[in-house]
């Protein structure tokens, strides 16, 4: 199975045979136009290429497994909407690629594959129940339960970084107020940054920037709060607390076996995670607690990859 993952960024693509195990991994960087036509032609010469490599060496592909971001309609094969993708309304991903390979082809939210990559190869392999939260320039949500992908009613479960954790919050890009997006993400983070030091604290970030605050990112809070900077360091903790609430909803509400917080946000998990925690023992159901562990992903950055090709093996009936 060919694997890919398409990012706001960037596709990832690979080939995972039945075991999971990943060869040939490519980065696509996508232009910051992000038109759709380039998009959709960076993915077919994407997999082609690798079609036309396993060929090569005399394996066949069987399928192809996509997660793209946004609201994803896996039945009908369409990208409904994306907010990374402007101008993406109901594309019909699948049968375009279909058309172009004569393989089959399987969509899902990229937060799914992401969480069905990490029970299938990754931190959740022992387990039957997982939620699986993508902490990058946004927050996504992908909910394993029986040991199958949970998409809800209208395909639309796992929206965790729109849970509103403070009603009194900042907007948050879908319209609503205080949701942990706004809150615990890359974005949330730098917005967070950037409003303080308007207001006048000081911080070494204007250091690390020399003045420009449009190059604040959340790697440059990560360095600065190794460095004590005491801003930083409010602002993860900050990220923490809204996090652990919204961990302590999940847990009261479905109680699954694990968390699973994966993406670039994890590589600060020294200073959100305590607050974090603080946040589940304070409310989370008590004997809920101790029975569900959180957990830093294990596949990092293909996890995503891994996942939309599992989804694919999963679907066409071989494993």
């Amino acid at each position: 199975m060919i694997g890919v993952d398409l990012g706001g960024s960037a596709i990832r693509l690979g080939v995972i045979n039945d075991q999971g195990r990943l060869f040939g991994f490519k980065s696509i960087e996508i232009p910051q136009s992000r038109k759709k036509e380039v998009v959709l032609s960076l993915i077919t010469e994407g997999i082609r290429k690798h079609i036309q490599d396993q060929i090569s060496i005399g394996n066949n592909v069987l399928a192809v497994g996509i997660g793209s971001p946004g609201i994803i309609n896996p039945d009908k094969g369409l990208v409904v909407t994306s907010p990374n993708f402007p101008g993406w309304t109901n594309v019909p991903l699948k049968s375009l690629l279909e058309k172009s390979f004569n393989l089959p082809v399987f969509l899902d939210n990229d937060a799914n594959s992401a969480a069905f990559g990490e029970k299938w190869r990754g931190a959740g392999r022992r387990v039957n129940s997982l939620v699986c939260l993508t902490m990058g320039t946004g927050i996504g949500g992908g909910i394993i339960l029986n040991g199958e992908v949970w998409r809800g009613a209208h395909g639309m479960s796992g929206e965790i970084g729109h849970i509103t954790v403070n009603p009194e919050g900042p907007k948050c890009n879908c319209g609503n107020y205080g949701c942990l997006e706004s809150y615990s993400s890359a974005t949330g983070m730098v917005r967070s940054a950037i409003g303080s030091i308007k207001k006048g604290t000081r911080t070494i970030l204007l250091r690390l920037t020399t003045g420009e605050i449009k190059k604040i990112d959340a790697k440059l809070i990560h360095e600065a709060a190794i460095k004590g900077d005491r801003l930083s360091l409010n602002i993860l903790k900050e990220a923490g607390m809204y996090l652990g609430i919204a961990i302590a909803n999940l847990m009261n509400i479905l109680n699954p076996d694990m968390i699973v917080l994966t993406g670039a946000v994890t590589g600060s998990w020294d200073f959100f995670m305590p607050a974090a925690q603080l946040e589940v023992r304070k409310r989370a159901l008590k004997t809920i607690v101790g029975r569900t562990r959180i957990v830093k992903g294990k596949l990092r950055g293909t996890a995503g990859i891994v996942g939309a090709a599992g989804i694919a093996w999963r679907q066409s009936g071989h494993i």
